[in-house]
């Protein structure tokens, strides 16, 4: 940044921190962030919308501002990391490399990483990392090849660790995910032999010897979530419900947009409807339903990772549909989706307490 450059932003800085301190709304932190990214302050812009949160925690625009801000601490972070692995590589610095990248969500940056690092040191460590990142691809995607990955992966990391809790607790976390509770009772076997006397592991042991007595196997256990796309901790009776205070009025704005013919919200056993009436309603609701479940199984035996978003074209006009963690919101329109309507299917799923998903790869 050339210095006049960097002068007048640093009066801009001054500026936005004046009016924050006689006006502290959201708005005025957001601002300042802002200013302080244009600046080159990454630091001070998450320290700003960090104080920001606490007081307007419910803020939607600020909590983006936020949410950027920090990707960009971590994005500059892994750039120094990775200046620094080519000009003096060592552990520490690749475990915190895959660490972030594990955190930000970047499961196949993380892996690549991974066995860069092994291929080249055969690190113990780098192993570990390797699981640990093949662990979080298959908790994303659910394919049962990433889970047969990981499980081997993480004897290798055992073998070459064996005094390390981590891949234990990482067999653990998985097979308990996954319902392969004999895997999960032979790690806590493990860790207890590591920490005997660790009381919450004692109870924890019980309880998964007695789940692991009529237990599936590894594979029946992976086939089973591939199938369903659901981990056993995600519990299709905890989405059979949900609060429709917030959804309908949301349902109903989008349903007035032109050109559209019907608005969808569907949660486990929740359908919302605006639009058709009646049998031809609840009909359509199954078929959104069915479209989601269909989508989410391809995309996994196709290694696409998780859906975003599903659209179907026809004479029928445009089924414009969107996925989260808990259900799915479709818009049926005569043409094209506006950005708008797009904005509006995000909101609803944002209201009803889910977030949508993004592909993972």
């Amino acid at each position: 940044m050339s210095f006049l450059k960097r002068l007048l932003s640093q009066g801009r800085v001054r500026n936005a921190a004046k009016r924050l301190a006689e006006d502290p709304s959201a708005k005025g932190y957001a601002e300042l962030a802002h200013e302080y990214v244009v600046h080159g302050e990454i630091a001070e812009a998450l320290r700003i919308t960090t104080e920001g949160l606490k007081l307007h925690p419910h803020d939607g625009e600020l909590r983006r501002v936020h949410e950027r801000v920090q990707q960009l601490s971590i994005e500059g972070r892994m750039r120094e990391l990775q200046q620094e692995l080519k000009v003096a590589a060592r552990p520490a610095l690749w475990a915190e490399l895959c660490q972030l990248l594990v955190d930000s969500g970047r499961v196949a940056r993380a892996e690549d990483s991974a066995n860069e690092w092994y291929q080249t040191t055969k690190c113990p460590e780098a192993q570990f990392w390797r699981a640990r990142a093949r662990v979080e691809r298959f908790l994303a995607d659910r394919r049962r090849d990433d889970g047969r990955l990981a499980f081997d992966l993480i004897s290798g990391a055992e073998e070459v660790l064996p005094g390390d809790p981590r891949p234990h607790r990482l067999r653990l976390s998985l097979s308990s995910r996954c319902g392969a509770w004999t895997e999960a009772r032979r790690a806590l076997a493990r860790l207890l032999e590591l920490q005997p006397g660790d009381a919450a592991l004692e109870a924890r042991f019980r309880t998964v010897s007695a789940l692991a007595e009529k237990a599936r196997t590894v594979d029946q256990a992976l086939r089973e979530v591939e199938k369903t796309g659901r981990l056993v901790d995600e519990d299709p009776t905890d989405t059979g419900t949900c609060s429709t205070a917030d959804v309908r009025p949301q349902l109903q704005n989008l349903a007035r947009e032109p050109g559209v013919r019907a608005v969808f919200y569907v949660r486990g056993a929740t359908a919302l409807v605006q639009g058709p009436k009646g049998p031809t309603a609840d009909r359509m609701a199954r078929g959104v339903r069915e479209v989601v479940a269909s989508c989410r199984g391809a995309a996994r035996r196709l290694g696409l990772g998780q859906a975003s978003e599903v659209t179907l074209e026809g004479d029928f006009g445009r089924l414009h549909v969107r996925p989260d963690e808990l259900g799915a919101a479709a818009l049926w329109s005569a043409g094209e989706v506006s950005r708008k309507q797009e904005d509006g299917l995000r909101a609803l799923l944002t209201r009803s307490g889910g977030g949508a998903l993004e592909a993972r790869s």
